[in-house]
């Protein structure tokens, strides 16, 4: 299945040559990253869902201390290239700038706390068509578990397959910069 691009129209050979390099390098790529970090864990829901997780030494509450602002938590991600949150009542209103195929993608979004974490729903976008995530940390023995889901489907016309993997990689990318800022290596 291909999510279809209304504003965004690259030629068909950009995206044959992005497909390309994606499904080339795609392996090596899974093949480091899980040889880097076994103990993050990814999957794909039914529903196109990325769910990963990660069992961390540090206490829930510095997991959460370093998830609490949605600038800090968004700088986890190797994606981000800026975002500026606002006060939004007992939320967070975030504008930001993720890694696009030739310039940022800009998104604005709402990140409001859950009892287990944090839920990140989308509010406007050009660049989205669905884009939302929820933080999840739970006590687990001596340590937290940490589990991070997500569901983003850019405008542009990649097949899902493509937008699968590199979400995956991406998440279990932003796990392990996570562990790294708790001191959990």
């Amino acid at each position: 299945m291909a999510t279809r691009a209304a504003t965004f129209a690259p030629t068909r050979w950009a995206l044959l040559g992005l497909t390309a390099a994606l499904v080339t390098a795609a392996p090596a790529a899974r093949a480091n990253d899980e040889a880097e970090n076994s103990k993050v864990t990814t999957r794909v829901t039914p529903q196109g869902e990325v769910v990963a997780q990660v069992k961390l030494a540090a206490k829930p509450a510095a997991v959460r201390a370093v998830l609490a602002s949605a600038e800090k938590s968004h700088g986890l991600a190797p994606t981000t290239v800026d975002a500026k949150a606002e006060p939004d009542g007992s939320c967070e209103r975030v504008k930001l700038k993720t890694r696009g195929l030739l310039e940022p993608f800009v998104v604005e979004t709402r990140r409001c706390p859950t009892s287990t974490g944090w839920k990140e729903t989308l509010v406007a976008s050009k660049n989205f068509l669905e884009y939302w995530n929820e933080w999840t940390v739970q006590e687990s023995g001596e340590g937290s578990m940490v589990i991070f889901k997500t569901r983003t489907i850019p405008n542009v016309m990649v097949p899902e397959a493509i937008l699968l993997s590199e979400t995956r990689r991406v998440v279990a990318k932003l796990l392990r910069n996570l562990s790294a800022a708790v001191g959990d290596r």
